[in-house]
């Protein structure tokens, strides 16, 4: 701790180098926060002088050493809030300029800490982009997927059915959309063909000759017999290779109209027999 001749000597060297002729604005600062420093010196010291006295003066007390110094920090701190209740605020120099200058340092040195700062949030702000974009794609696909799910349990039967009568009932369901598709699909075909297709009607009468002087048209003569449609042509095809796949080659009967048993012929829809041309069967449209 500093003694009172010391004090002297810092106060006596303030006063001097105020009646100095060289003395400056900045000189001037300089010694005033000395001068202050001394004052705030002296008070800690004043202080200290205080704590030991204090101490000294309290008795002494051999039985119970802890009560003994519980009792002088008890006093120490009294004594502290005594001095800080005496003490009234002041600011760290009453000199402006030593107070612009210390608010200018403080202030550079807070935009240096945020230039310094700035980088670093804008690589933060990046990556938590990323992360955010990356986020919302997992989101979008976990809806996709929980959408997806849901329209899976729809299909599912109730929980109470046992796993064989739910399969038992799922393929029923199946085979009944078949057989309707199957029967659209037939009816569609029998439309088609009874309008584009009509089974030729014979004529009332002789034979009739073609326009000019060519050969008698058989085909349209009241004697032949009653021509079969299109649609039961093909209906014989399939049935007869879905039956016997193995020999899936039906004749030419008579009753088969030569105009259509050509054209199924030409457009692929049957195949003659490679040696009997007078046989013939639905193309293997599988294959």
């Amino acid at each position: 701790m500093g003694t009172p001749e010391d004090y002297d000597r810092v106060s006596s060297f303030s006063t001097s180098m105020g009646n100095s002729p060289d003395w400056t604005p900045a000189a001037s600062a300089k010694c005033e926060m000395k001068q202050e420093c001394v004052e705030v010196w002296r008070d800690v010291n004043m202080v200290q002088q205080r704590l030991q006295e204090t101490a000294g003066a309290g008795p002494a007390d051999h039985t119970s050493p802890l009560l003994a110094v519980s009792r002088a920090k008890q006093l120490q701190l009294q004594a502290q809030v005594e001095v800080l209740e005496s003490k009234q605020p002041q600011l760290m120099s009453a000199h402006k300029k030593v107070v612009e200058a210390v608010l200018v340092n403080g202030l550079k040195e807070s935009l240096e800490q945020l230039s310094e700062l700035l980088p670093a949030m804008k690589a933060q702000q990046k990556e938590l982009s990323a992360s955010l974009e990356l986020e919302e794609q997992l989101l979008q696909q976990r809806q996709e997927l929980g959408r997806m799910l849901e329209g899976r349990l729809a299909e599912v039967p109730d929980a109470q059915e046992t796993s064989a009568d739910s399969r038992v009932k799922t393929f029923r369901r199946k085979i009944k959309r078949a057989e309707q598709f199957h029967g659209n699909l037939v009816q569609n075909l029998e439309e088609f063909l009874d309008k584009h297709f009509p089974p030729p009607q014979p004529a009332n009468g002789r034979r009739r000759r073609r326009h000019g002087s060519g050969p008698v048209d058989k085909t349209l003569d009241a004697d032949d017999p009653q021509w079969e449609t299109l649609n039961k042509m093909i209906e014989t095809l399939i049935n007869k290779s879905l039956d016997s796949p193995h020999n899936p080659y039906i004749p030419i009967e008579p009753r088969y109209w030569p105009p259509y048993v050509e054209t199924l012929l030409r457009c692929g829809i049957a195949q003659r027999h490679p040696e009997d041309s007078m046989r013939f069967k639905l193309a293997p449209f599988n294959l």
